[in-house]
């Protein structure tokens, strides 16, 4: 094997080690539900359908109608395998929540195989960490809605580029398929259109005549995954009124806003790009530098910021009120890349710059990684200033400060109230009629978001206990394991002496350790109990028992006789009981129990107890 391939191969598994670290890392930080952010329930909601769809074709029961989602069933299909994980582990949502980790690392450590292929190790290894902690990706691993296009996108400029001409059918194949998700995992990827006409320029534009059947093929396969997507996702717009009069309310009625809102997508106090990742201003004088060596991949990163750009700049509120500009979350990665096409070595006067606006973004990503964006909403709820401008450009809403003030009320702890007037200033005087600013409370917002942080000095059930290990493996695992890559990817293997064989037994012996750990069950196990296993319709009841749970509101999980699961609460008494009278109008069946939780609580725990009413 020659030199070249060796270490074609060890630059793969560099980027593979990456991938796992970064995955890790992100994953104990996870909030560990998936609810709340944006569409998400709306997608797990789909996905969960279409796998109760395919079991009841699968077993000849009732086929359920289908629920769509506003993107269409594409991305809904890359969620299917977590949900599907999460009839085993827990719940769905929880394992669901580990798709957008597992998206931005695969994202990451793409953007760091593309960067080895241009830069020295260093340079490459310092961006990658840069975009991972540096940059609006690692508030966004937890906030999902975006990491799955952000990564097909750019797969698809590594691919069409990094990787010289695509040649065999098959491969030109993958790659047609790969430009169609890179447009439809979200539909507002359609606008990304030049990006991909380009990537299929770069692959046909010396030889198009002699592969002319390749290149149509391509344009049929692309168009033919739009199409379809659009078909299957109007079956959400069209009871809503469509997809195009729900954007029609959304444009602009001034061309000028059009000029406005492109300085304010890049560099808005409060929402610019160059604010949630700071590292990007050097973009401007990455793009001509990089174009000189590097040129396909300087207009393929231009092409993608454009188009996102273009798209927005027509739109009343190009922002929402997520952390960022998140539809900018696309152009990261691209970008990223072109910095270190510009700068292939490291160059102290170039790279110091970067570090501090690196350190500058770890600080403010930070803060959207501690903090559930939603918070700020509930904020401006409660103060009676909800509105879209308020939250997207006002400097006493911006987001950074809001968290920031809201970890200072988080490090000092405490119970006594907080209170803050998120007040504006009047020109000059307030009109007679306007009552006064509300205040708030910061102390009701300033809980975190991360599941050990939330976790860590609350009491914890069984799996809650169970959650928390392994969230801390997680992390300790992830930390050991980036070490370990940038060691290795810097080349100081060689400085440290010693048996690979050792290694393998320590981290064997550290596995199974850790694996009992976290299986080690908590001391109080919840367990649900009923005082009967049949009753008669109209004139039966039954008494169901949490004696773990006194005084809370529960949430049950049950099916009838095998059916969709549905969930109904109920308050419990002192003795953690709660009765029930069975009357003469419920459905004869069999009533499974599957899990509970309490109301205020994320996770379920899980139960088997059944009931038959007759």
């Amino acid at each position: 094997m020659s030199l070249a391939a060796l270490d074609s191969r060890s630059i793969r598994a560099s980027a593979l080690s990456m991938f796992f670290a970064l995955f890790l890392v992100y994953l104990s930080m996870s909030p560990g539900n998936s609810g709340g952010y944006g569409y998400i329930n709306e997608e797990m909601e789909s996905g969960l359908r279409m796998m109760a769809r395919v079991t009841a074709i699968s077993k000849g029961r009732p086929i359920p109608p289908m629920l769509w989602s506003r993107h269409g069933p594409i991305p809904v299909l890359f969620d299917v395998p977590f949900l599907k994980l999460g009839k085993f582990f827990v719940s769905p949502d929880w394992t669901l929540a580990a798709g957008p980790p597992f998206f931005t690392a695969a994202l990451i450590a793409l953007a760091y195989l593309w960067l080895r292929k241009m830069c020295s190790a260093a340079v490459s290894v310092f961006l990658t960490l840069a975009a991972a902690f540096g940059t609006m990706l690692w508030p966004y691993a937890y906030i999902g809605l975006e990491p799955k296009q952000s990564f097909f996108v750019l797969l698809a400029g590594y691919v069409g580029l990094a990787r010289g001409k695509i040649r065999g059918w098959p491969r030109v194949l993958g790659f047609a398929v790969l430009c169609g998700l890179a447009l439809n995992v979200k539909a507002t990827g359609v606008v990304m259109w030049p990006a991909i006409a380009y990537l299929l320029y770069v692959q046909f534009r010396d030889d198009w005549r002699l592969r002319y059947g390749q290149l149509l093929t391509s344009g049929l396969i692309i168009g033919g995954i739009s199409a379809g997507n659009v078909v299957l996702r109007n079956f959400f717009w069209t009871p809503r009124g469509g997809a195009g009069a729900n954007l029609g309310g959304w444009l602009v009625d001034s061309k000028f806003q059009v000029f406005t809102n492109v300085f304010g997508l890049l560099a808005s106090p409060a929402k610019g790009l160059f604010v949630f990742a700071p590292i990007l201003v050097v973009a401007l004088w990455a793009i001509p530098r990089a174009f000189r060596e590097h040129k396909d991949v300087a207009v393929f990163a231009t092409l993608v910021l454009a188009s996102m750009l273009a798209f927005l700049s027509i739109l009343i509120s190009p922002y929402d009120e997520t952390w960022g500009p998140r539809f900018l979350h696309v152009a990261i990665a691209p970008l990223l890349v072109c910095i270190g096409a510009a700068w292939p070595t490291l160059q102290w006067k170039v790279h110091l710059p970067l570090a501090v606006l690196a350190v500058i973004g770890l600080v403010i990503s930070f803060l959207g990684s501690f903090f559930y964006y939603g918070a700020r909403g509930k904020a401006t709820d409660d103060a009676r200033q909800n509105t879209m401008e308020w939250l997207t450009s006002d400097n006493v809403w911006n987001e950074v400060a809001f968290d920031a003030r809201l970890f200072q009320v988080w490090w000092k702890k405490g119970s006594h109230p907080v209170m803050w007037t998120p007040s504006h200033i009047w020109v000059w005087s307030p009109p007679a009629d306007v009552p006064p600013w509300r205040a708030i409370d910061l102390r009701d917002y300033c809980e975190s978001q991360i599941f050990i942080v939330y976790y860590w000095s609350r009491a914890r059930d069984a799996l809650q206990e169970t959650l928390l290990r392994f969230y801390l493996l997680c992390l300790a695992g992830g930390i050991l394991l980036l070490g370990y890559t940038i060691w290795s990817s810097l080349g100081l293997r060689h400085l440290v002496s010693g048996s690979r064989l050792a290694v393998a037994a320590a981290s064997g012996g550290a596995l199974i350790a850790a694996a009992v750990w976290i299986a080690t069950p908590a001391k109080h196990q919840p367990k649900m109990l009923v005082d009967k296993t049949e009753v008669a319709a109209g004139h039966g009841d039954y008494t169901l028992k949490i004696a773990e749970m006194p005084n809370e509101i529960v949430v049950v999980r049950y099916s009838l006789d095998g059916a969709e699961p549905v969930e109904m609460s109920a308050q419990l008494d002192s003795m953690g009981s709660v009765h029930f009278d069975v009357n003469a109008g419920t459905p004869r069946g069999v009533y499974r129990m599957l899990a509970f939780r309490r109301q205020q609580d994320l996770f379920w725990v899980n139960t088997d107890v059944a009931i038959t009413v007759k």
